[in-house]
């Protein structure tokens, strides 16, 4: 269909395909590197025209040697052109990746290749391409029906029905076109699939996963925390839009999950077997701010699926696999006696966010946030008819009951940390003082003192603001005091002891430390200097 790929091309094409490029047609082998914006033609392709070739990431910037050379014509990225969008648009503008992380809103067909293809068009071209995405797809169970189970067989005919026809195979272009189409407008009608174009063939588990923007945590914006609204919260954030998007694009690659669904089921296998796993959730919920993979593992419930999962049955759908211990889908996704893809009904915490930041203004600790809001504790009993699966009733009343405890004790050390900085703000102590320093950038707004320590600072600084007692109350309420909660969630001992009510504490005596000096260094400035005696006075 091409010419002979380039020696290189199992090298360039899994680069491409970790970073979501389709390379053009017009790159193929010269014996010294590769050639771009040559004439190429595409024989043995329905509906392809002779097309001058084109890259969309210069061949240079890949990092390899060898002689190369491009054609020099101008051309811009979709996602180099066009605005932001959200309540903060006018402060930052796509990079050319926002296509791929949220493609409902930036995704456009690159220019070549032109012309109609058919479903067999665009498996063979990506063959020679993409061998290795083609591997995986061809193995998964959309590329070949007879790798089904036998409840998804069943599955299979209500999608026939759904789509009016039958089909060989779920290919590229019912995924990156329309489902069940036949040919494919390449530059007008290619796209990046979202949970819309799953839902035409998988329309209960789209609704189950959409339905969870219903929900959130009380004093939150609605549908948050949740999936369903993953990529709003970070559009929702004043520092997201204020710092360079080649950066936060790490927030995007996991809250992308609102509008990809290979964010559980990784392309292009999509393996309902693999997103039971808990793996399957670590990309995203792990590291300082959720490290929840980290603390199931070295749980006991963990040690139980370490030592014994292998032998589970991944392939059954979760109300027949009857795990022996608990994994983040069987406790997560499961609600009152059913399994869906709404994951939060059950959620309270909202983070550190609410229970340990927001809480403090009101001097609501925890245990009385959750027992006063009559839909908390809806969640809450919940959760204990989930655990009351392997435990006993009274032993999940007990231990939620005791999280919630542990939690006010956290909020009381926050509580006390913010009054210290406020302290030290009205006292003028503060060093720099806010209105000595720079701003944090718009749309970041710095009411003093609420948002001393505030959430920017991660990800922002610059000539002491944050200065380090702020940043240590920024880490205390953000990470440590989450965390403890989180450890208490997941029933890691260590986790909420040692690792975070630990480094809770640090964060709490180095404020102390550092104020104490705060205060003896503003004492020291505030000292009057005995004034200069004058010449005595001639009599």
């Amino acid at each position: 269909m091409f010419q002979k790929c380039m020696t290189s091309a199992p090298v360039v094409a899994l680069f491409c395909l970790l970073i979501g490029i389709v390379l053009p047609p017009a790159l193929y082998q010269n014996g010294t590197g590769l050639v771009f914006g040559e004439e190429v033609s595409t024989p043995g392709i329905s509906g392809a025209k002779e097309e001058k070739g084109h890259v969309d990431v210069p061949y240079s910037a890949y990092g390899h040697g060898g002689a190369v050379t491009e054609k020099k014509e101008a051309f811009a990225h979709p996602g180099e052109v066009g605005e932001g969008v959200g309540p903060y648009a006018k402060y930052w503008k796509p990079i050319p990746t926002h296509k791929y992380w949220a493609p409902q809103y930036f995704y456009k067909p690159p220019a070549t290749p032109q012309g109609v293809f058919t479903r067999k068009d665009c498996v063979d071209c990506h063959y020679k391409l993409n061998p290795l995405l083609v591997k995986t797809w061809a193995e998964s169970s959309h590329g070949n029906f007879k790798l089904l189970e036998s409840y998804q067989k069943k599955k299979l005919k209500e999608i026939y029905e759904l789509l009016g026809k039958k089909i060989s195979e779920a290919s590229c272009i019912d995924c990156h076109g329309k489902p069940g189409a036949e040919k494919l407008d390449h530059a007008k009608e290619l796209i990046m699939p979202t949970p819309e174009t799953c839902g035409v063939c998988h329309p209960k588990e789209v609704e189950e996963f959409s339905s969870e923007a219903k929900y959130g945590i009380p004093d939150w914006p609605e549908g948050r925390e949740s999936h369903a609204r993953s990529y709003d919260a970070n559009l929702w954030t004043d520092v997201w839009a204020a710092t360079d998007k080649n950066v936060v694009q790490g927030c995007d690659m996991c809250h992308n999950i609102q509008h990809k669904c290979d964010s559980c089921h990784t392309r292009h296998t999509f393996k309902a077997s693999e997103a039971r796993r808990p793996e399957a959730c670590a990309t995203c919920h792990n590291g300082p701010d959720h490290p929840d993979i980290e603390y199931y593992l070295h749980s006991k419930h963990g040690s139980i699926y370490a030592t014994e999962g292998e032998k589970w049955e991944w392939n059954k759908p979760l109300k027949e696999a009857k795990y022996p211990a608990p994994t983040c889908v069987s406790c997560h996704m499961y609600y009152k006696g059913k399994y869906s893809h709404n994951m939060v009904r059950k959620a309270i915490m909202g983070e550190g966010d609410v229970l340990f930041y927001n809480n403090i203004f009101k001097d609501m600790p925890p245990s009385k946030y959750i027992s006063e809001n009559p839909e908390l504790m809806e969640r809450r009993l919940a959760w204990i008819e989930t655990c009351s699966q392997c435990h006993s009733v009274r032993f999940a009343r007990e231990y939620l009951s005791s999280m919630d405890l542990a939690s006010d004790q956290v909020f009381a050390y926050v509580k006390e940390a913010y009054e210290l900085l406020k302290s030290l703000y009205e006292e003028k102590a503060l060093y720099p003082m806010p209105e000595d320093r720079p701003r944090a950038p718009a749309p970041v707004e710095e009411k003093w003192p609420d948002t001393l320590g505030g959430f920017y600072g991660e990800f922002w600084a610059k000539g002491g603001n944050p200065s380090r007692i702020e940043r240590d109350f920024l880490y205390m309420w953000e990470n440590d005091a989450f965390l403890v909660r989180k450890g208490l969630a997941h029933m890691n001992p260590n986790a909420f002891t040692y690792i975070s009510w630990s480094n809770l504490l640090k964060k709490y005596i180095g404020m102390q430390s550092e104020a104490s000096i705060l205060r003896r260094l503003k004492a020291l400035e505030g000292e009057e200097e005995p004034e200069p005696e004058g010449p005595e006075e001639t009599k």
